[in-house]
């Protein structure tokens, strides 16, 4: 009896050593809702497009870079302020559809880097060509192929779950 109960935990705990993956998704709280029809946060569902967002200097604003490189304070409405919805993640979120993907795949990155983890290391964004750099380490990522490295040693960009009815997005962890 006692040899029967072994081996049933014995494979119980070879089960769960297999089911141990790791996720693609950053352990950050990310929470970030926004309408994807209207600019300029319509832009990262173009292609190779991609928006930033990040908490801003005052309470009840987020900063704004939008797929040109221009940026702009933005007001949290007061529902989603009592509600406390915006989370950024570490150092912010990179929203776009890679190129690779096609129309309607948006995915979401965190700003920092991965191989840093720091909020004050965000990622350079070149957003013609749709790589992410670090300063600091200088590593380079390639946004439109899920975040690679592509020159130097790192984790991919850490990711965030995107639900997306073809017109609200909600990013969360």
């Amino acid at each position: 009896m006692r040899k029967s109960i072994f081996f049933i935990l014995l494979a119980a705990a070879a089960l769960f050593m297999g089911c141990s993956e790791e996720s693609p998704y950053s352990g950050y709280h990310a929470n970030f809702i926004f309408d994807g029809t209207i600019s300029p946060y319509n832009q990262a569902r173009t292609p190779g497009q991609y928006i930033c967002v990040r908490r801003g200097a005052n309470i009840g604003q987020f900063r704004l870079t939008d797929a040109r490189g221009n940026t702009t304070v933005e007001q949290i409405s007061e529902i989603y302020m009592q509600q406390g919805v915006f989370h950024y993640g570490l150092g912010g979120l990179i929203i776009g559809t890679p190129s690779a993907y096609g129309e309607g795949a948006l995915m979401v990155y965190d700003w920092a880097c991965p191989n840093c983890e720091l909020e004050k290391y965000r990622v350079s964004i070149d957003y013609v060509m749709g790589y992410a750099t670090c300063p600091k380490c200088g590593v380079k990522f390639d946004l439109n192929s899920g975040g690679i490295a592509i020159e130097g040693k790192s984790d991919p960009l850490m990711r965030y779950r995107v639900i997306d009815n073809g017109s609200t997005v909600i990013v969360q962890n």
